[in-house]
């Protein structure tokens, strides 16, 4: 992360048959380099937020800065973050180099570029030995198509990378094992 992120007053109401206040003036400021966590009960905003910071979902009020640029009105696309949905959102059409070069292949990088940038990554995320195999995401296991996810939002270098419940569908023995692996993969990124 080369930049603090800011939220000032963030609001985001959710209209229908009824108006759902899912954030209510959030402000808050996270530092460069820093490791955050939201913490807080089903249905209190979180994931809200996290949409609303990788530009997924509009907010109704308030600002986000990266540093001190006004991120509230980018579009996505223009953000450079990375996201790992709570269900990874791998896609099952394709293998495992297939998904975590999309992001690249998008950007339109070469063949070569792709290439390297994946097997690097997936050296990072410990799982060469995967891509070698290369099989749908469907045939590994949770932590296995969680490590591919991360994978996929870190390989084209995001300033930012969001994580929604990364630990949430593993066990205890992998949670504790795939904190480390996250905190390992902050310091080396």
């Amino acid at each position: 992360m080369c930049s603090n992120i800011i939220y000032k007053d963030v609001v985001k109401r959710f209209e229908g048959k009824e108006i759902v206040n899912a954030l209510k003036g959030v402000s808050f400021e996270i530092e460069k380099g820093e490791l955050f966590c939201l913490l807080g009960p089903s249905g209190c905003g979180k994931t809200t937020l996290l949409r609303i910071s990788a530009g997924l979902e509009s907010l109704t009020t308030g600002k986000i800065f990266y540093g001190k640029k006004d991120i509230t009105s980018i579009p996505p696309f223009r953000r450079n973050i990375g996201m790992v949905f709570q269900s990874f959102a791998l896609y099952p059409h394709m293998n495992v180099f297939e998904n975590v070069a999309y992001g690249l292949r998008v950007r339109k990088e070469s063949k070569d570029i792709v290439r390297k940038k994946v097997t690097e990554i997936m050296k990072l995320v410990g799982l060469p030995d995967v891509l070698r195999r290369n099989p749908s995401p469907t045939a590994l296991s949770g932590g296995q198509q969680q490590r591919i996810a991360i994978a996929r939002a870190l390989v084209y270098d995001p300033e930012i990378l969001l994580l929604d419940e990364p630990l949430a569908s593993l066990d205890a023995k992998l949670r504790r094992y795939m904190r480390a692996e996250i905190r390992r993969i902050q310091k080396t990124t």
